[in-house]
């Protein structure tokens, strides 16, 4: 058991890798197309890529069955309705986020978006679900690390922080709507809906509202396909494999590490470069998280 523990942890922090290292593609990709088109692209090649996954993993039983008694509607057919939805909330979060990069750095923002795990808490408390001390007393550690983080003096960065925080509001409550169908739907066939829905949903808003070209997404063709291979297919698939079996308080603190790595990413790659107020505000909100995710587990599990 303890193997498959472990083995599982470091499919999660792959996956947190994946994603942290994602803002500086994501970044990189602005400067040569608009942000609904190059999601456009992402989500529409992952969603490909997941299909042909989704039948070896199914081949190889590895795909989770919910607890007994509950069936699982595993047809593409059963899945469409949810993955619809849940692609509707993830282009809006990824819309809100990509959008938000054109003004801000790819560090920071890897932060602002970590904040998204809080706001599921927050969220959940509408839904009826309670929460904890610890969590309220991370959202408020969290929060001020946003505060210190904040550079009001720059106001095209604070509208692309303001962006991208409001775009971790729209990926919570698509957090909030997966963990309700995951139990109910083949989770993998249901992400590879909501990819391909939510490249869609880009696709028509970019038609509506941009001057996308061709040329654009052959200049961009690595951040393309490194976020439809590494942070779609493949992290989200160690994701859904790693929850398994890994202790709920380790995952909790290594999907927190998304934000580290993003930070590392922009001042290795980028070269951006943090003050310390700023490196203090993102330590200040890790912290929140790590508290509020960690409490919350520690006072549940083990």
């Amino acid at each position: 058991m303890k193997e498959k523990q472990a083995k599982a942890e470091l499919l999660l922090l792959c996956a947190a890798l994946f994603w942290g290292i994602a803002f500086v593609p994501q970044k990189m990709a602005m400067a040569h197309m608009p942000p609904l088109a190059f999601n456009a692209w992402r989500f529409l090649l992952g969603g490909l890529i997941l299909i042909p996954l989704v039948y070896w993993l199914s081949s190889r039983r590895e795909v989770a069955t919910p607890e007994k008694g509950a069936a699982v509607k595993s047809r593409w057919r059963d899945c469409m309705g949810g993955g619809a939805m849940l692609g509707f909330w993830l282009f809006l979060g990824a819309a809100l986020q990509q959008w938000g990069l054109v003004y801000t750095s790819a560090g920071r923002a890897g932060f602002i978006s970590g904040m998204e795990m809080l706001l599921v808490s927050l969220i959940g408390l509408s839904f009826g679900l309670a929460t904890n001390r610890w969590t309220w007393a991370g959202m408020g550690l969290a929060l001020s690390g946003l505060y210190v983080l904040g550079d009001f003096s720059q106001e095209s960065q604070m509208i692309g922080d303001l962006l991208v925080f409001a775009g971790a509001f729209a990926f919570a409550i698509q957090v909030l709507t997966a963990d309700r169908l995951v139990s109910r739907y083949h989770a993998l066939r249901l992400a590879a809906i909501q990819f391909l829905f939510c490249g869609l949903f880009s696709a028509l808003a970019s038609l509506l509202v941009e001057q996308a070209t061709l040329q654009g997404a052959v200049d961009a063709a690595w951040p393309i396909a490194y976020m439809m291979i590494f942070s779609t297919a493949v992290a989200f698939t160690f994701q859904l494999l790693g929850l398994r079996h890994a202790a709920t308080s380790h995952a909790t603190v290594i999907m927190s590490l998304e934000s580290v790595f993003a930070l590392l990413a922009g001042w290795l790659i980028l070269s951006e470069v943090f003050t310390g107020y700023e490196l203090l505000g993102c330590g200040l909100m890790l912290s929140g998280m790590l508290l509020s995710r960690y409490g919350t587990h520690a006072g549940s599990h083990h």
